[in-house]
Protein backbone atom coordinates (compact mmCIF):
# COMPACT_ATOMS: atom_id res chain seq x y z
CA UNK A 1 0.00 0.00 0.00
CA UNK A 2 2.84 2.43 0.89
CA UNK A 3 4.52 1.85 -2.49
CA UNK A 4 1.22 2.60 -4.25
CA UNK A 5 0.90 5.89 -2.34
CA UNK A 6 4.52 6.80 -3.08
CA UNK A 7 3.97 5.94 -6.78
CA UNK A 8 0.82 8.07 -6.89
CA UNK A 9 2.58 11.00 -5.21
CA UNK A 10 5.56 10.61 -7.55
CA UNK A 11 3.30 10.65 -10.64
CA UNK A 12 1.50 13.74 -9.32
CA UNK A 13 4.80 15.51 -8.74
CA UNK A 14 6.04 14.69 -12.23
CA UNK A 15 2.92 16.10 -13.86
CA UNK A 16 3.02 19.17 -11.65
CA UNK A 17 6.67 19.84 -12.43
CA UNK A 18 6.25 19.28 -16.16
CA UNK A 19 4.41 22.57 -16.30
CA UNK A 20 7.66 24.39 -15.51
CA UNK A 21 10.51 24.60 -17.98
CA UNK A 22 12.38 27.42 -16.27
CA UNK A 23 14.19 27.16 -13.00
CA UNK A 24 11.41 27.10 -10.40
CA UNK A 25 13.73 28.13 -7.61
CA UNK A 26 14.85 31.18 -9.57
CA UNK A 27 11.24 32.13 -10.32
CA UNK A 28 10.20 31.87 -6.67
CA UNK A 29 13.30 33.63 -5.33
CA UNK A 30 14.21 35.89 -8.23
CA UNK A 31 15.83 38.69 -6.28
CA UNK A 32 17.23 36.67 -3.43
CA UNK A 33 20.62 35.24 -2.65
CA UNK A 34 21.00 31.76 -4.11
CA UNK A 35 23.69 30.91 -1.62
CA UNK A 36 26.54 31.32 -4.08
CA UNK A 37 28.02 34.40 -2.49
CA UNK A 38 29.83 34.80 0.78
CA UNK A 39 32.21 32.50 2.64
CA UNK A 40 31.26 29.38 0.66
CA UNK A 41 31.59 30.93 -2.78
CA UNK A 42 33.64 28.70 -5.09
CA UNK A 43 33.54 25.76 -2.69
CA UNK A 44 31.47 22.62 -2.94
CA UNK A 45 29.92 22.23 0.49
CA UNK A 46 28.44 18.96 1.64
CA UNK A 47 24.78 18.83 0.71
CA UNK A 48 22.55 18.50 3.78
CA UNK A 49 20.19 15.59 4.13
CA UNK A 50 16.64 16.33 3.01
CA UNK A 51 14.29 17.01 5.90
CA UNK A 52 11.14 17.17 3.75
CA UNK A 53 10.01 16.43 0.21
CA UNK A 54 11.77 19.08 -1.83
CA UNK A 55 11.30 19.48 -5.60
CA UNK A 56 13.26 21.61 -8.03
CA UNK A 57 12.79 22.16 -11.75
CA UNK A 58 15.11 23.67 -14.33
CA UNK A 59 15.34 23.99 -18.06
CA UNK A 60 17.86 21.93 -20.01
CA UNK A 61 21.59 22.48 -19.52
CA UNK A 62 24.46 20.97 -21.47
CA UNK A 63 26.24 19.84 -18.29
CA UNK A 64 25.19 19.29 -14.68
CA UNK A 65 25.57 22.26 -12.33
CA UNK A 66 26.65 21.55 -8.77
CA UNK A 67 25.38 24.37 -6.62
CA UNK A 68 25.92 25.34 -3.02
CA UNK A 69 22.84 23.36 -1.98
CA UNK A 70 19.93 21.43 -3.46
CA UNK A 71 18.02 24.57 -4.46
CA UNK A 72 20.62 25.73 -6.98
CA UNK A 73 21.92 22.34 -8.08
CA UNK A 74 20.92 21.21 -11.58
CA UNK A 75 22.25 17.65 -11.53
CA UNK A 76 21.26 16.57 -15.04
CA UNK A 77 22.93 17.78 -18.19
CA UNK A 78 21.69 16.66 -21.61
CA UNK A 79 24.57 17.64 -23.88
CA UNK A 80 24.26 19.77 -27.00
CA UNK A 81 20.53 19.00 -27.34
CA UNK A 82 20.02 21.60 -24.57
CA UNK A 83 20.95 24.28 -27.13
CA UNK A 84 19.17 22.73 -30.10
CA UNK A 85 22.07 20.44 -31.06
CA UNK A 86 21.77 16.95 -32.46
CA UNK A 87 23.60 14.92 -29.79
CA UNK A 88 22.16 13.74 -26.49
CA UNK A 89 24.34 12.93 -23.48
CA UNK A 90 22.44 12.48 -20.23
CA UNK A 91 24.91 13.18 -17.44
CA UNK A 92 23.81 12.96 -13.80
CA UNK A 93 26.13 14.51 -11.24
CA UNK A 94 25.56 15.52 -7.62
CA UNK A 95 28.22 16.69 -5.20
CA UNK A 96 28.89 15.25 -1.76
CA UNK A 97 26.02 14.27 0.54
CA UNK A 98 26.33 14.13 4.32
CA UNK A 99 25.22 10.48 4.43
CA UNK A 100 24.57 7.66 1.91
CA UNK A 101 21.65 8.20 -0.45
CA UNK A 102 19.57 6.05 -2.78
CA UNK A 103 19.14 7.56 -6.25
CA UNK A 104 16.12 7.13 -8.54
CA UNK A 105 16.24 8.13 -12.21
CA UNK A 106 12.94 8.70 -14.05
CA UNK A 107 12.11 9.31 -17.71
CA UNK A 108 8.77 10.43 -19.11
CA UNK A 109 8.31 10.73 -22.88
CA UNK A 110 4.65 11.51 -23.61
CA UNK A 111 5.15 11.42 -27.38
CA UNK A 112 6.42 7.83 -27.02
CA UNK A 113 4.28 6.52 -24.14
CA UNK A 114 1.90 9.04 -22.55
CA UNK A 115 0.72 6.53 -19.94
CA UNK A 116 3.97 5.52 -18.23
CA UNK A 117 6.85 7.05 -16.37
CA UNK A 118 9.93 4.85 -16.62
CA UNK A 119 12.50 4.22 -13.90
CA UNK A 120 16.05 3.10 -14.49
CA UNK A 121 16.91 0.01 -12.44
CA UNK A 122 20.28 -1.16 -11.12
CA UNK A 123 20.86 -3.23 -14.27
CA UNK A 124 20.51 -0.12 -16.43
CA UNK A 125 17.10 -1.11 -17.82
CA UNK A 126 14.11 1.22 -17.99
CA UNK A 127 10.82 -0.20 -16.69
CA UNK A 128 7.40 1.36 -16.01
CA UNK A 129 7.17 2.80 -12.49
CA UNK A 130 3.86 0.95 -12.15
CA UNK A 131 5.91 -2.29 -11.98
CA UNK A 132 7.51 -1.11 -8.75
CA UNK A 133 9.94 1.47 -7.53
CA UNK A 134 13.48 0.40 -6.91
CA UNK A 135 16.56 2.63 -6.73
CA UNK A 136 18.88 3.06 -9.68
CA UNK A 137 21.91 3.36 -7.38
CA UNK A 138 21.99 2.67 -3.64
CA UNK A 139 24.08 3.93 -0.76
CA UNK A 140 26.11 6.62 -2.54
CA UNK A 141 27.50 9.84 -1.08
CA UNK A 142 28.07 11.44 -4.51
CA UNK A 143 27.08 10.72 -8.11
CA UNK A 144 28.74 11.14 -11.51
CA UNK A 145 27.15 8.87 -14.13
CA UNK A 146 26.14 8.80 -17.79
CA UNK A 147 23.43 6.13 -17.62
CA UNK A 148 22.92 5.82 -21.39
CA UNK A 149 26.42 6.58 -22.65
CA UNK A 150 27.33 9.75 -24.48
CA UNK A 151 26.71 11.37 -27.84
CA UNK A 152 23.47 9.65 -28.83
CA UNK A 153 22.34 11.08 -32.20
CA UNK A 154 18.92 12.68 -31.75
CA UNK A 155 17.93 11.24 -35.13
CA UNK A 156 17.66 7.88 -33.32
CA UNK A 157 14.92 9.19 -31.01
CA UNK A 158 11.28 10.07 -31.68
CA UNK A 159 10.48 13.78 -31.78
CA UNK A 160 8.92 15.30 -28.71
CA UNK A 161 9.57 16.58 -25.23
CA UNK A 162 11.34 14.31 -22.77
CA UNK A 163 11.21 14.84 -19.01
CA UNK A 164 13.90 13.58 -16.62
CA UNK A 165 13.78 13.22 -12.86
CA UNK A 166 16.54 12.49 -10.38
CA UNK A 167 15.53 11.76 -6.81
CA UNK A 168 17.89 11.43 -3.84
CA UNK A 169 16.50 9.93 -0.64
CA UNK A 170 18.34 8.69 2.47
CA UNK A 171 19.61 5.16 1.84
CA UNK A 172 17.16 2.45 2.83
CA UNK A 173 14.41 4.93 3.70
CA UNK A 174 10.75 4.88 2.74
CA UNK A 175 11.08 8.06 0.65
CA UNK A 176 9.48 10.23 3.33
CA UNK A 177 12.18 12.84 2.66
CA UNK A 178 13.97 13.49 -0.61
CA UNK A 179 15.28 15.92 -3.17
CA UNK A 180 13.67 15.60 -6.60
CA UNK A 181 15.23 17.47 -9.49
CA UNK A 182 13.43 17.68 -12.84
CA UNK A 183 14.49 18.89 -16.26
CA UNK A 184 13.43 18.37 -19.85
CA UNK A 185 14.71 18.51 -23.38
CA UNK A 186 13.13 18.60 -26.82
CA UNK A 187 13.95 16.47 -29.84
CA UNK A 188 12.90 18.34 -32.98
Amino acid sequence: MKKHIVYTVFIFMVFTLMAFTGNTYAMMNGGGNLGTQGPFSGMMPTMPMPNSQMMFSSGPTTDPVIGSGPQDTMPMGVGSVAMGGDMLTIHAEVGQFQMPMDMYFALYAPSVDPFNIYLLNQEGVLHPASMGMSPWITGVTSLDQMPFGDNIPTSMLPRGTYYLGLMATPAGSNMATYYLWMTNFIIQ
